[in-house]
């Protein structure tokens, strides 16, 4: 039973008790039965609805006695009769309906005639109601101003619309999720730092890091990569630029990236398993840098996409050579290039798509 069912069937609880104190000398909770009028119980799917209420007397009306109906919430519309009238305690009319007074939660009859002890009837009405799944609750109320026979009998019933008996509405809401840091390249350890050290004419030096992101953005995620200058010896010299997809060659002075690898798995796919890999931006996202198994130059001053995924990625525990994206830097030098500490600053960004 749901919230909502439960506080008003509390409240029509409390109502009733509060009839009975009342009437305190012969009351009575009797058991009443709804059905539409097709007589399938709990079928309503909503409209103007005839329903049949039924109950039996736990005691003698005498002439006058006055019955009651009460319906909750209230119908769209006023209560009215069924396409075929229908108020009957025995074989024959035995109320009167008092449709001046009717609204759109209440109707009310009076007994014309005295209805004996254990006399079972049923009233028929017709009701608005909404289309849209809900818990109506019917009552009966009998009362009599008779000092001699004073029975009052009330009870009450659900009558569901559209299926309010049968659903339920179950909730929960997933927090966005979306983390990144830059770690060594075994996975072990968080960096801030890439080390080239001393460079010599007879090699090429290199340094690595990884690129650890995971997020449950439907949309997935990307990251762009940004530097805040070339790489240069405090403002006295720059390196020069490798040329994009050219390797590195030892006496030829160049920097930049000397290839990327990007995560190989990780990344949801359409049937739910987490084994795509990122995507590399290539000459679509931007013609002058392909980051791939190749060099790409650092030249450039704005955000520049460099890997991403079109779905939620998660990363395994670390270590992990799989789920993370490995970025190698590379640089060379030649004869002429001047000596000098150089350094430049490159940051990541990772976007989530919710």
């Amino acid at each position: 039973m749901n919230k909502r069912l439960l506080t008003r069937f509390t409240a029509l609880l409390a109502a009733s008790a509060l009839l009975v104190s009342q009437y305190p000398a012969s009351a009575a909770g009797v058991t009443v039965s709804l059905n539409d009028n097709s007589g399938t119980a709990d079928a309503g799917a909503g409209g103007q609805t005839e329903i049949d209420t039924s109950f039996v007397t736990s005691g003698f009306y005498v002439t006058g006695t006055t019955l009651s109906l009460t319906i909750s919430p209230a119908a769209t519309s006023t209560i009215s009769h069924c396409g075929t009238p229908d108020f009957l305690f025995t074989a024959t009319h035995t109320l009167t309906a008092a449709t001046s007074s009717w609204t759109s939660s209440e109707a009310s009859y009076t007994f014309n005639e005295s209805v004996p002890t254990g006399t079972g009837g049923t009233v028929c009405l017709s009701y608005g109601l909404v289309t849209t799944p809900a818990n109506y609750s019917v009552a009966i109320l009998t009362t009599s101003s008779t000092t001699a026979f004073n029975t009052t009998d009330f009870g009450a019933a659900l009558y569901y619309v559209a299926g309010g008996n049968q659903i339920i509405d179950v909730s929960a809401q997933v927090p966005a999720t979306l983390s990144f840091v830059i770690r060594n390249t075994a996975d072990t350890a968080a960096t801030n730092i890439c080390q080239l050290g001393v460079l010599s004419l007879s090699q090429v030096s290199f340094c690595s890091y990884r690129l650890r992101i995971a997020t449950n953005a439907a949309n997935g995620f990307t990251t762009t990569i940004q530097q805040d200058e070339e790489f240069n010896s405090t403002g006295n010299a720059t390196m020069t630029a490798i040329t994009n997809d050219t390797a590195f060659a030892t006496g030829t002075e160049a920097y930049g990236i000397a290839f990327l690898e990007g995560a190989t798995t990780g990344g949801r796919s359409i049937a739910g398993d987490f084994d795509e890999p990122v995507t590399e931006a290539g000459t679509s996202t931007d013609a002058s840098l392909t980051f791939s198994n190749d060099s790409t130059p650092l030249n450039f001053s704005s955000a520049t996409t460099i890997i991403s995924h079109a779905r939620p990625f998660a990363t395994a525990s670390a270590p992990s050579l799989t789920t993370t994206s490995l970025v190698v830097h590379g640089a060379a030098i030649d004869a002429g290039t001047p000596t000098g500490n150089y350094s430049h600053i490159i940051t990541y960004r990772v976007t989530g798509t919710f």
